[in-house]
């Protein structure tokens, strides 16, 4: 794919606008200049410092809401007069609903799910049946403020004589990955996965988890566990037992996957044949393009 971004919209209605590529002019929508905030995930920092002291605390940083303001020019097509474009591509955005932006680069193909801040606003120089055209700006915004790829997914299943074996993982994004696992269990039993802190260095506070697995509680035969390991996910979902939380003891999965970590075998293991694991890897981006 070409190191040229391009860009298009998947509307909340099912529509599909290339408003920034070669096919845009043919559709009527095209992406203004300056569009802002698209480009990376905001973040900042947190300081404090005394009234009387010279030096200063860092505090952390932390994710921002990430407000994108983008300029359409919205233009007559063959065989449709602008106030048709205009409506069309109005209807492709909305409040409740999400509408995808799509960026394809040499990086890949990113999606970022957003929806309306405000009424988009419509500023024709003229009286648009004029020269049919007008400007079209749209301020949006995304729940999950990180550019998505496709999952990735590796599954193992036990087997009498082999209940034990491994997962690849990598991390080739620029933030954390946090492992999602699905086990069904053909019969009661147990699984061990890994949860490690990816940690070498041996004055590090976590370096003693570098190795660190968590066994499931007994599951029983027919029953679906879905773990999260992000943290502002429930961890532990069963399909069977609503409050399964309560038979973990207080476990959870404390280590995300580091940014820019290569293709690295990791253990599973389970008590019983017949038990299969799902590993899905999420590709989330800070990035439209690049950080590779």
């Amino acid at each position: 794919m070409s190191s040229v971004l391009h860009l298009a919209v998947e509307g909340a209605n099912g529509s599909y606008w290339p408003f920034h590529s070669a096919e845009a002019a043919s559709t009527g929508v095209v992406l203004g200049m300056k569009p802002e905030k698209i480009w990376e995930t905001p973040r900042s920092t947190r300081w404090t410092q005394g009234a009387f002291t010279e030096k200063a605390e860092y505090g952390g940083d932390k994710v921002d809401m990430m407000t994108i303001v983008l300029s359409v020019h919205i233009s007559m097509r063959p065989g449709s007069p602008w106030e048709q474009v205009y409506s069309e591509f109005r209807r492709a955005w909305d409040f409740d609903e999400v509408t995808t932006l799509v960026a394809g680069s040499s990086s890949g193909v990113r999606r970022l799910g957003v929806r309306l801040v405000e009424t988009p606003e419509f500023e024709p120089d003229v009286d648009p049946g004029y020269d049919n055209y007008g400007l079209m700006i749209i301020t949006c915004r995304p729940e999950w403020p990180f550019w998505v790829e496709d999952d990735v997914i590796d599954v193992w299943q036990s087997a009498s004589g082999a209940l034990s074996g491994s997962f690849w993982v990598s991390n080739p994004t620029n933030r954390p990955m946090h492992p999602k696992y699905v086990v069904d269990m053909a019969q009661a039993g147990t699984v061990t996965l890994p949860d490690f802190s990816w940690v070498s260095d041996p004055k590090h506070e976590d370096y003693e988890h570098r190795d660190r697995t968590i066994t499931t509680p007994s599951l029983a035969a027919g029953e679906q566990l879905t773990i999260d390991s992000y943290p502002d996910e429930l961890t532990w979902r069963s399909n069977i037992n609503p409050v399964f939380i309560g038979r973990t003891a207080g476990i959870e999965f404390e280590f995300a996957v580091p940014h820019h970590t290569p293709l690295t075998q990791i253990p599973v293991s389970a008590s019983v044949p017949g038990a299969t694991v799902a590993l899905r890897q999420s590709r989330h981006w800070t990035t439209i393009l690049g950080g590779e």
